[in-house]
């Protein structure tokens, strides 16, 4: 791309994604493993909506607007691959374990997909490559692969980031959901699955619109769990498995089960506790896989979190699901 429309590339976006501000250090919606790098939390206004489930990406010392997860990214890249009804048609079908090329057919968010009317008017570079995939126990998947690389501090940074909904999550139950991010590998190339996930600063993450911010005396539940570590779009390369949650009548409650993915260590729950008056979790003094995470919705519907397994950040696992079914105390 030529300087003058590189230059006008960023004053476009400039436009769009406002000024950079600084970023809150909240972590009532979610957090991430590394806040240096992705904060989650609620969206600003500009340019998808604002008080929603939103990550803010760093940028060269500065950090981004709170992209607006639901209204933005996961939008757009569903848009991409509507038939002619206007239904999302997945690139691994109706199969949620099939193993597909990612690279066939390739589908690019382009600056008039995210700003129609300056997209029109002036230029239209390709700003990713994406992904939309439906997964284990209905679980919608979404992959940004960053390639225009605007000089601006509130143009996100997407990198490679995945973003993996919840299912089942709406109206006031609002939407979670789970993924990673590692950032933008130079000179990246039109059509490819590789993401940057092998990068140094991989960053793994968790959001949601409504916290559960009191679990206690909740029937114990089961969840519906996937779990995400360094995917490529196209492979069924995902953790899954049955987690449960017995809140009880204290202070603490407690999880057991695990994640498996085949040819991998299991990811276990035993040992995990709950805090019942903040609906969070995390690995107990009996459980060594660093995990920590948040109950979402009314009577703690679904789940989301990440493990710091310990054995540097391309080991680091996001995961979240849906409940399945609940056992009367």
């Amino acid at each position: 791309m030529s300087i003058f429309k590189q230059t006008l590339l960023a004053a476009v976006l400039c436009g769009a994604f406002g000024v950079a501000a600084a970023a809150p250090d909240d972590t009532y919606y979610g957090n991430s493993s590394n806040r240096d790098n992705v904060r989650p939390g609620q969206s600003d206004a500009i340019p998808f909506g604002a008080g929603k489930a939103g990550l803010r990406f760093v940028n060269g010392g500065n950090w981004s607007a709170s992209i607006n997860l639901e209204n933005g990214p996961v939008q757009h890249i569903r848009a991409k691959y509507n038939d002619r009804n206007k239904t999302p048609i997945p690139i691994n079908g109706t199969d949620p374990s099939a193993n597909v090329n990612g690279t066939r057919n390739p589908q690019y968010l382009t600056l008039h997909d995210v700003v129609p009317v300056l997209g029109n008017w002036f230029i239209n570079p390709r700003l990713g490559q994406v992904w939309y995939e439906n997964r284990a126990h209905n679980t919608e998947v979404y992959s940004v692969r960053q390639m225009a690389n605007p000089a601006i501090p509130a143009a996100p940074k997407f990198g490679g980031l995945v973003i993996a909904k919840v299912p089942g999550m709406n109206g006031s139950d609002g939407n979670v959901f789970f993924g990673e991010w590692a950032p933008r590998a130079g000179n990246p190339p039109q059509n490819s699955t590789d993401l940057n996930m092998a990068d140094g600063k991989r960053t793994v993450w968790y959001v949601g619109d409504n916290p559960t911010k009191n679990t206690r005396n909740l029937a114990a539940a089961t969840y519906n769990v996937v779990g995400i570590n360094k995917h490529t779009p196209g492979k069924n390369d995902f953790y899954t498995g049955e987690i449960k949650a017995t809140f009880g009548t204290g202070d603490k409650g407690s999880m057991s089960g695990a994640l498996k993915r085949a040819g991998d260590k299991d990811l276990s729950f035993n040992g995990v506790e709950i805090t019942n008056s903040a609906g969070t979790f995390k690995s107990g003094a009996g459980n060594h896989e660093k995990i920590q995470g948040q109950f979402y919705g009314k009577g703690a519907a679904a789940m989301a979190g990440y493990a710091e397994r310990g054995n540097g950040v391309g080991d680091d696992v996001a995961f979240g699901g849906k409940q399945s079914s609940a056992t009367p105390k």
